[in-house]
């Protein structure tokens, strides 16, 4: 499921994604498209460790989208992965998906 939001400098914003179990792969495409605005992304697992901070550059290119691929072969964590996105800077309002 894509969230479509928006997020200015200094806010942040939070989404949940439900995980079932049995995956071996997830997927977290955050895509803002304008690679003059910064945003950061922190994920939280269901069991409260935290991924990054993440930045534009983390995929290897600063392209206004983080695509990054979560793997386990052993299964991904079963339960709610939490997204935490933020303004870090942003002119203005920066429109996004994740």
């Amino acid at each position: 499921m894509t969230v479509y939001d928006s997020v200015s400098q200094g806010e942040t914003n939070l989404h949940g994604k439900y995980v079932g179990s049995g995956l071996t792969l997830l997927a977290v495409d955050l895509n803002w498209g304008d690679s003059t605005d910064s945003l950061r992304l922190k994920i939280y697992t269901p069991s409260g460790s935290v991924l990054g901070s993440y930045y534009d550059n983390a995929d290897g290119a600063i392209d206004g989208r983080i695509l990054l691929n979560i793997q386990n072969s052993n299964g991904i964590e079963p339960g709610t992965w939490k997204y935490e996105v933020y303004g870090y800077r942003v002119t203005g309002t920066e429109d996004y998906t994740i």
